[in-house]
């Protein structure tokens, strides 16, 4: 099997995850349409990132643009890591995003709850 392909087929199922949480994140409203556009897309181009590599590394061999042996073992593994990564960080920065909008909705609750408070103790 191809070392490619096997990096295809251990990436996909994060890019997948991605894209539905992307889609889940917008349907819940924690996600602008725009923003939800812009996860897709950036989910979409590593995927096809990923499905154009070997193409493009026979291309610049047979073009004579490289001499370099293609993706080793440890390419691959990296690879997978660098994916899995930029999936880690896209979630910790929604659920960063989704905590912050809770702080400041409990920041207004508060806020309102205190000024009924000072305004009863005040007449």
């Amino acid at each position: 099997m191809s070392r490619y392909l096997i990096l295809l087929i251990i990436n996909l199922p994060f890019i997948l995850i991605a894209i539905v949480s992307a889609v889940t994140q917008y349907k819940l409203k924690h996600f602008t349409r725009r923003r939800m556009w812009a996860q897709i897309l950036t989910w979409a181009a590593i995927l096809v990132a990923l499905i154009v590599a070997q193409p493009l590394y026979n291309w610049l061999l047979f073009n004579n643009w490289t001499d370099t042996e293609s993706l080793s073992l440890f390419d691959v593994i990296q690879i997978t890591a660098i994916v899995a990564l930029i999936y880690i960080a896209t979630r910790l920065r929604a659920k960063t995003d989704a905590l912050e909008q809770r702080l400041a909705s409990l920041h207004r609750e508060t806020s309102i709850i205190l000024s009924s408070k000072n305004n009863k103790n005040a007449s």
